[in-house]
């Protein structure tokens, strides 16, 4: 899977599209083509024919970007509004789906809800940093979330597919912690539809509510993600899960892909499970762990603060 903006640039190259001045205060959330193409996909930004100048930012696809204040003239301009817009001939991918089911709403507290809104709009931002809206879908979408989310982000631009029930799905897989079968990389290349539970569980146990959520769907084959056999220091925000899956599908082994999109409470927690199976007891009744043993641990390549804090956590003595 290749980031959108590479056929995107080829088609604005197509179009006679030579170069491009960015508006002054253009906003980018990562890698610039690809904020360029996610922005004119969803409408927000159009390219139009106009003269303009700015400094060299670089080139894609044959494409020069240019912004901010310079003297380089580029043959076009990224606007919000124009009379002589070009038309790109670029038909942006509908797959694969990130899929977040919100059949579970009603179950959620009021907090949840709003942090359930928050990791949506965040889940959001990794799909456009690959992909595009329209690869994000959001199904059984009560009225209640749309209110929510409109007043999260009301200025929002987005091409969302939002469904009100569940939509037919081609080959569709549950990502559950607690799944019968191991998702991997082989799974994620054949399958279209990457199923997240729309489910905050902060304020209440919610065991299993992602096996009822697919019973409700009628989706069968559920999948876990684990890190060298456990569950443990597997991120679990649905925007985490949704940048796993993307980085897997986009070339990266899936073990590389949960170490990249690990938070710091995730990356100690594992720590600390590592660490418990290595500890040792000194003469004196002490926990300790070898230092030896403290660096096999750290396979995860966590900073030394967080080791350390893990360590501190556990109690232990750190033996050299």
């Amino acid at each position: 899977m290749k980031p959108v903006w590479i056929d995107f640039f080829r088609a604005l190259r197509e179009s006679g599209v030579e170069s491009l001045c960015l508006p002054r205060h253009f906003k980018c959330w990562g890698d610039l083509p690809q904020c360029v193409a996610v922005w004119v996909l969803v409408g927000r930004y159009a390219v139009c024919r106009g003269t303009s100048a700015g400094r060299r930012l670089g080139e894609w696809g044959g494409v020069a970007l240019l912004g901010g204040r310079g003297g380089e003239p580029c043959s076009h301009v990224l606007a919000r509004g124009c009379g002589d817009v070009v038309e790109v001939p670029y038909a942006p991918p509908d797959r694969p789906r990130v899929v977040v089911d919100l059949s579970l709403w009603a179950e959620h507290t009021e907090g949840e809800k709003n942090e359930l809104v928050e990791q949506i709009l965040a889940t959001l931002r990794a799909v456009r940093s690959v992909l595009w809206d329209g690869n994000l879908w959001l199904t059984n979408t009560p009225g209640e979330f749309l209110q929510l989310l409109s007043r999260h982000a009301p200025c929002l631009v987005h091409k969302m597919r939002i469904f009100p029930d569940t939509p037919h799905f081609e080959n569709p897989v549950v990502l559950d912690p607690e799944g019968g079968c191991l998702f991997t990389e082989e799974v994620a290349r054949s399958h279209v539809e990457f199923i997240i539970g729309g489910i905050v569980d902060k304020e209440r146990s919610a065991k299993g509510a992602t096996a009822r959520l697919a019973g409700k769907i009628g989706v069968e084959k559920r999948c876990r993600i684990e890190l060298r056999g456990s569950r443990v220091g597997v991120p679990d925000r649905i925007n985490k899960i949704a940048e796993i899956v993307l980085r897997t599908l986009s070339g990266s082994p899936l073990e590389a892909a949960i170490l990249a999109a690990q938070a710091k409470r995730d990356r100690v927690y594992r720590l600390m499970w590592e660490l418990q199976r290595r500890i040792v007891k000194t003469p004196d009744g002490v926990l300790a762990i070898p230092r030896q043993a403290l660096e096999e641990a750290n396979w995860l390549g966590a900073p030394w603060e967080e080791v350390e804090l893990a360590v501190k956590k556990l109690k232990l003595k750190i033996l050299t």
